[in-house]
């Protein structure tokens, strides 16, 4: 076999994965309750120490670096004598580099290659947890760690916590590394009792004092989503609970406004069967996130307005779909929901409509063009 493990010499430095440690330690982590994210920990902790890798994903929001640490925590407390390495390869600029090191101190050499890695995988186990993978283009890496696995696929198994890309791009994944992705498992937004500890972990971690009586009203504007539930406590806690009857000021708000922002982009990105998959749909076509309809109804470029002041509110945020995604194909699926309609409201016609008196009047700065059963492309 042709691994890339060279023989290779390491000297001690500062680069090891000694931030594991800081990593585990946040405070946050040890407050999350070990089914905080439900039975998917349990199942996730059961694949790795059998011998299974496994890929987890979600939309924006859904807790990824919580989740990579807090099984990292829980492999450090339930099984100390398990080697856990803790990665975010969007981070780390040399990521071989950092797993060498990482290896040599197990092995307690700065000599690392096949022999001596296969003589350490008979009698221990390895277990990496990449946290915040969003793109397949960690190719070197994917293969590096393909190669160690293959060694000994019972003791040295491999966690990618990752965002929709995994779902989405499954191939392009397994293309790098068939080995390292699969069974693939998709983490859900919180239902309200989940809300309701994300409420009281942020109220002990934070100081904050957000009653849990509201906790089914944040579930309804948040739709369940960590982070929208993080941001909306948050916003209160400066702006007072009466902004909670206010979603049209709430979606402005800095921070809340950031977040929808990275889930209204999937809805040009994704077909309506991949949303509802994810669960940026619900299964009858609404948006999952009261806030997040809002901010869709909301969306447009500051200054459009003045810019092409004979377009309509509709037209303009049609006409932000088509500049945010210049170049990409938009169907009339994606276009429907960004008009708000519903399963019973649904009209072809009003759409091909709208996009035609947009691309009407903006035809001296923009062209949208046509594609004949797939949708439009602005050009």
């Amino acid at each position: 076999m042709n691994i890339i493990l060279g023989r290779t010499n390491l000297n001690s430095s500062n680069d090891s994965l000694g931030h594991m440690k800081n990593f585990i330690n946040a405070s946050i982590i040890e407050k999350l309750p070990e089914k905080h994210f439900r039975k998917i920990t349990e199942e996730v902790l059961h694949n790795l120490l059998n011998g299974q890798c496994t890929g987890i994903y979600g939309i924006p929001g859904y807790g990824m670096d919580y989740f990579a640490k807090q099984i990292a925590l829980l492999l450090e407390k339930k099984f100390p004598q398990i080697r856990t390495i803790l990665l975010n390869p969007e981070l780390d600029n040399n990521k071989i580099k950092v797993l060498y090191k990482e290896l040599s101190l197990f092995l307690k050499t700065t000599k690392i290659d096949e022999i001596s890695v296969s003589h350490y995988l008979e009698n221990n186990k390895i277990i990496v947890i990449l946290s915040e993978v969003y793109h397949w283009k960690h190719k070197d890496l994917f293969k590096f760690l393909s190669a160690v696995r293959e060694l000994n696929q019972q003791n040295f198994t491999v966690l990618t916590v990752a965002d929709y890309t995994l779902y989405k791009y499954t191939n392009k994944y397994l293309e790098t590394a068939n080995n390292l992705f699969t069974p693939l498992r998709k983490i859900h937004n919180f239902d309200l009792s989940g809300v309701k500890r994300i409420i009281k972990i942020n109220n002990e971690e934070y100081k904050w004092n957000t009653p849990l009586n509201l906790a089914r009203k944040i579930l309804f504007l948040s739709g369940g989503n960590p982070a929208l539930v993080y941001c909306v406590c948050m916003a209160m806690y400066y702006e007072g609970e009466k902004i909670l009857d206010h979603p049209e000021k709430l979606v402005k708000y800095q921070p809340l406004n950031f977040r929808l922002s990275e889930i209204a982009k999937l809805i040009t990105i994704l077909t309506v069967e991949e949303q509802i998959h994810l669960g940026i749909l619900n299964n009858n076509g609404t948006v999952f996130s009261e806030l997040l309809s809002t901010y869709i109804k909301e969306i447009e470029f500051e200054g459009m307005d003045k810019l092409f002041p004979d377009l309509t509110k509709t037209e303009r945020k049609i006409l932000t779909i088509f500049v945010q995604n210049k170049g990409k194909v938009i169907d009339k699926d994606q276009l429907s929901i960004i008009l708000g309609q519903r399963a019973d409201t649904y009209s072809e016609w009003a759409i091909y409509k709208a996009v035609a008196r947009v691309r009407d009047k903006i035809e001296n700065r923009y062209v949208i063009k046509t594609l004949k059963g797939r949708g439009w492309r602005m050009e």
